[in-house]
């Protein structure tokens, strides 16, 4: 009976545990429902060739656990908040665009909301994920970002834009950084490049 009660406590403990790791490890990144509510003054802002980008990078860990549920620079991930406008009497061009952040002289690519996840799920140790939340988290992520395109005269687009960064260097991350954009087009023979300075940024 002893060795009968002592298997039957092996087992709940497995199970007990097994439900555990299937909790934690079928996580996913949550999005942000809505935009961030965001003051004017909170904005850093650059212009060139009359184009305008007014940018809020997400600093504070509450802010990140507010709007993503998770600490994602911890991981080495960055969100930014964008907002692009056009004040030329044209259309210009984000297709081929890219974006990028330098911090102390290291320059990190943006990252696709596809990269996101799967830097959120090896940051995470999440070995498991149901197809249907992944898929429901990439769409809405994908709601939130910042969408490349044309964009008409008079005319912004808005969005998060997400950065890969070497975790050790997230405390004060923006602390002498800059936000550039590379390879906008203006027309069918110029293009154009825009920075804005982050430093402002900290807390």
């Amino acid at each position: 009976m002893a060795d009968l009660n002592k298997r039957r406590c092996v087992y709940v403990i497995l199970v007990v545990a097994s439900l555990g790791y299937l909790t934690t490890s079928c996580a996913t990144l949550q999005a942000p429902v809505s935009p961030p509510p965001l003051q004017p003054r909170e904005f850093l802002r650059g212009s060139r060739e009359g184009i305008d980008i007014a940018v809020k990078p997400i600093v504070e860990e509450d802010e990140y656990l507010q709007l993503f549920d998770d600490n994602l620079p911890s991981i080495g991930i960055v969100a930014l908040w964008v907002q692009a406008r056009n004040m030329r009497a044209t259309a210009i061009e984000l297709n081929l665009a890219s974006w990028y952040i330098r911090i102390a002289n290291r320059s990190f690519p943006a990252l696709s909301v596809q990269k996101v996840l799967e830097r959120y799920y090896k940051g995470r140790n999440v070995r498991m994920y149901a197809i249907g939340a992944d898929r429901a988290a990439r769409l809405s992520m994908e709601r939130v970002a910042f969408h490349q395109g044309r964009i008409q005269p008079s005319a912004e687009q808005d969005g998060f834009v997400f950065f890969r960064i070497d975790p050790s260097i997230s405390a004060g991350w923006t602390h002498g950084a800059t936000l550039g954009m590379e390879d906008i087009r203006l027309d069918r023979h110029s293009k154009t490049n825009l920075e804005v300075a982050l430093s402002h940024a900290n807390p």
